[in-house]
């Protein structure tokens, strides 16, 4: 059994599809509806899943070995750095340790998730302005890799980028419907100006806030 460990919003689901061949529908956070990609879930967080249990996530994938195919592939958000990967023929792990991966995947969660949540649609003006600099915090912590001989480490601004590691990763896989519908559904990652869009502010405004120490004060 294969094993791909991401945080949310670093398509998890893509990899699993590329790499089981499938292709899923589409769910209404414009995410991948892969049965695989969630085989082995067993929580999540905003930052970086790694307060798990490892017994329990050990026991979901005991029961999956006992019936899966050997070169099946299966996703978790768990970190992997607190478990014995050597159960799995291979390890894939998204990580964003740069910028561009943390800014990216903060884009994706805002676009697909935060501003259509009834909590921030509530909101108005300078509260709104607050919630979402507060929430960028959550996604300037990364998600790192892990070295073992099984275990290959892909940033997630090299997957969306598809970048040369990224084409080496997925060789020999029929990838391009796969790529052509992930840039659609996140279309606003390829914008020439979102650098300079509200989300991306936020995020610059969380990072300034975390690297000086000196924190808005919320009342």
């Amino acid at each position: 059994m294969n094993l791909i460990c991401f945080p949310h919003y670093t398509c998890g689901g893509l990899l699993t599809d590329m790499f089981e061949q499938t292709f899923s529908d589409v769910g209404p956070n414009s995410g991948l509806m892969s049965d695989n990609h969630d085989l082995a879930k067993i929580g999540d967080s905003d930052t970086v899943f790694d307060n798990y249990d490892p017994d329990k996530f050990l026991s979901v994938i005991a029961k999956l070995q006992k019936k899966s195919n050997p070169d099946t592939w299966i996703s978790t958000h768990c970190w992997p750095g607190t478990v014995d990967v050597t159960l799995f023929k291979q390890v894939i792990v998204v990580t964003t340790t740069t910028y561009r991966s943390k800014l990216y995947r903060w884009l994706r969660a805002y676009h697909h998730y935060y501003k259509i949540s009834k909590p921030w649609l509530d909101c108005v003006e300078q509260a709104r302005s607050d919630k979402e600099r507060e929430t960028a915090k959550n996604y300037l912590i990364p998600f790192l890799p892990v070295f073992n001989n099984n275990i290959v480490n892909i940033e997630f601004a090299e997957i969306v980028e598809n970048s040369v590691e990224f084409q080496k990763l997925t060789q020999g896989l029929d990838v391009r419907g796969h790529i052509e519908q992930w840039k659609s559904l996140n279309y606003f990652l390829y914008d020439d100006n979102i650098w300079n869009s509200i989300p991306c502010r936020r995020f610059y405004e969380a990072e300034l806030e975390t690297q000086l120490a000196k924190f808005y004060i919320y009342e």
